[in-house]
This record gives C-alpha cells, sequence and structure tokens, in this order.
C-alpha cells in the first residue's frame, strides 16, 4: 500500500493467509484444494480493492498478489498430500511438514525479502543509513560527509504528463518550425567550474536579420544533481545579440533549455554542454 513497508504489508497479509486457510482447513473441516481456493478468492477480494484505492504502482500490486495466492496455492499442495498419504498408510503416520516443502517455503521467503528491498530502493531510492551499512565508502570521500541514491530529476519540460500537454506542445514545434529562427554561438571561453565565463547568443531569422527585442534565457541542468540548476536572463548586448558572464558551480555535463520570447512568438532548443575542472589542460 502506499506509503507503508512492502515488508510489513507482505508480512501481515501472508500470516492472514495463513490463519484464514486453517480456519476453513480445520476450523470448517474443508479439504485442502477447497480450503486454498477458498482462500484465495477472500484474500483477494480483499485485497484487490484496496490496492486500486491505495495504487502504488504495478510492481507493488504484482508481487502481493502473487505472493497471496502462492501462501494459498502452496498450503493447498501440502495439506492435499497429506491427506492423500493419510488415507493410504493411516492417521498415525501423519506428518505435517517434509523436508522438500520447507525448502520450497523458505525458498519464496527469502525471495519476497529480496523483491521487498529491491523495489523500496527503486521507488525510494537508498537512504545514508542503508549506504553507510551495505555499500563501500567511495574513493575520495569525505569523511561524515551523507551519501544518498536517488533519481536527480534532470527532466525539462515533461510534456507527455497527459495528452492534452503533449498535443500543445507539439502545436508549439509546428509553431516554432514556421519561425524559421536560428540560434547561434554559445560559449565565448570554455567554461570552468566556479569561474565566470561570457556566455553570448546571436538570434536570426528566416532571413539572416538579427531578432532583436527579445527576452532570452537560459536553464542551466546539471545531470547528476538538480540543486545545481540554475536560469540566466541574457541581456541584449547588440542587436539580435544576448549575453552575460555565468559561472556554473560544478564540473561535468550539463543540460541546456534555451526559450527566446517576443510577443506571441516563442522559440525553444535544447542542447549540452560541459564544464572543465580548474586547472585542466587539453
Amino acid at each position: 500500500m502506499e506509503n507503508q513497508s512492502l515488508a510489513l504489508t507482505l508480512g501481515v497479509g501472508v500470516t492472514a493467509s495463513f490463519a484464514l486457510f486453517f480456519f476453513i482447513y480445520k476450523g470448517l473441516g474443508k479439504s485442502g484444494k477447497m480450503a486454498a481456493l477458498l482462500t484465495i478468492l477472500i484474500t483477494q477480494a480483499v485485497y484487490i480493492p484496496l490496492s486500486v484505492l491505495y495504487w502504488d504502482g504495478l510492481d507493488v500490486y504484482a508481487i502481493h498478489f502473487a505472493f497471496f495466492t502462492m501462501t494459498a496455492y502452496g498450503l493447498g499442495i501440502i495439506t492435499s498430500t497429506r491427506d492423500a498419504q493419510a488415507q493410504k498408510e493411516g492417521a498415525a503416520k501423519k506428518r505435517w511438514f517434509h523436508w522438500v516443502p520447507a525448502i520450497i517455503v523458505t525458498f519464496f521467503l527469502v525471495l519476497a525479502v529480496v523483491d521487498s528491498i529491491i523495489i523500496t530502493l527503486a521507488n525510494k531510492g537508498a537512504s545514508a543509513e542503508f549506504v553507510r551499512s551495505f555499500l563501500p565508502t567511495p574513493h575520495g570521500k569525505e569523511v561524515g560527509k551523507e551519501v544518498t541514491s536517488a533519481f536527480s530529476g534532470a527532466v525539462a519540460n515533461d510534456f507527455q504528463k497527459n495528452i492534452a500537454q503533449y498535443n500543445r506542445y507539439v502545436d508549439e514545434l509546428r509553431q516554432q518550425a514556421a519561425l524559421g529562427w536560428r540560434i547561434m554561438d554559445g560559449w565565448v571561453d570554455a567554461p570552468v567550474a566556479g569561474k565566470p565565463a561570457l556566455f553570448r547568443l546571436r538570434v536570426i531569422d528566416d532571413e539572416g536579420m538579427p531578432v532583436t527585442g527579445a527576452q532570452v534565457s537560459v536553464q542551466f541542468m546539471f545531470t547528476a544533481d538538480k540543486s545545481h540548476d540554475t536560469e540566466v536572463v541574457l541581456p541584449e548586448v547588440e542587436p539580435g545579440s544576448y549575453g552575460e558572464p555565468v559561472t556554473l558551480p560544478q564540473s561535468g555535463l550539463w543540460a541546456l533549455l534555451i526559450n527566446v520570447n517576443r510577443g506571441k512568438d516563442v522559440y525553444e532548443v535544447r542542447g549540452e554542454t560541459k564544464v572543465g575542472v580548474v586547472g585542466a589542460t587539453g
């Protein structure tokens, strides 16, 4: 369920399946196969509406559905085999458990724990405590500095969140293509982390004339950590030329999103740039 521990919900659900099965099997005197069928139907009749109400992803739903079903199915096999053996050998020789089903049950319990950990890490990332406990210390890592694992989320304009946004984006692309504008230039000098470097753009129309009086903004998005993302508005320094010194704090690969707005006209360009390290050569 949403905001709940997988280990908790799986554990409670499997325990409830065990209890329900033996209530039907021993309390109501049903056969192992019938007890298994009724347990699966009742368990899923309770779980499916709850999973829809508190939807937390298909992977979470699938692991719960599978283990709740396998619990009753496995108990049905064990008890049905026991009942059949008892009819042949007599009640005195009945045994509740055998090492083969014990191994199978243990295997699925371990599988449930491992899958729960994997899904939790995929959804929420690894906390600093988990990293310190189970992962080796990274090379060059400062002692005492926390490490976390999560998707940085450096995504510009996710236009496919819904169909209306996507259609609007397609219309904007058509309008942009009709403008015929072009954006040229970029860094005047190679950018270095922590030092200002002039970033200048020339914008011309489809006839090669400068596009003047526009508002030009650039989003610099650091692909490794979105906390470093920054947006710069470039003033017009010459007709159709927009520029300003920009200081980026980290070396490495940065994504760019350039927006040029003039009245109702909008032009957008995406790209990448690489920021060097202070003192690096070549």
